[in-house]
């Protein structure tokens, strides 16, 4: 089963090459968004069921506002993904979890899917979380 998710990610290769791997995974994959401008764009879209949310858009931790804005204006669950991890964790009401930079193809793909379940009450089991994905 596909999930309709959000890549919100400002450093442009990191963003095609996430976005074909979860295409390639049988996602639909709006975006890339590489700033809170266009993350509400493609917001409006509707019937997305998760966002990828870089914390530090354009040298500044925009992120955050985008998880914020996604959750209570659409209702969107967020997982970060990012090297900010300190910045993460503070944060950790604003989104599932966080799949910390930098990571392989496989870790955001069992990441997606781990953050999914959470959203939806059907947690994967503990033994296959990613070792790079923090669940909030």
């Amino acid at each position: 089963m596909g999930i309709r998710i959000l890549v919100v990610e400002d450093d442009a290769i990191l963003a095609l090459i996430a976005s074909e791997a979860l295409a390639e995974a049988g996602h639909e994959v709006l975006g890339p968004a590489y700033d809170a401008g266009s993350a509400r764009t493609l917001a409006a879209a509707g019937n997305i069921d998760l966002a990828l949310v870089d914390v530090n858009l354009a040298g500044a931790d925009e992120g955050l506002d985008v998880a914020r804005e996604l959750r209570e204006r659409h209702g969107i669950r967020s997982l970060f993904v990012s090297g900010q991890v300190a910045t993460a964790r503070m944060h950790r009401g604003l989104a599932l979890g966080l799949l910390r930079k930098p990571y392989e193809i496989e870790e955001l793909l069992q990441s997606v899917a781990w953050a999914y379940g959470v959203a939806s009450g059907n947690a994967p089991q503990a033994g296959s979380r990613p070792a790079m994905l923090d669940i909030f």
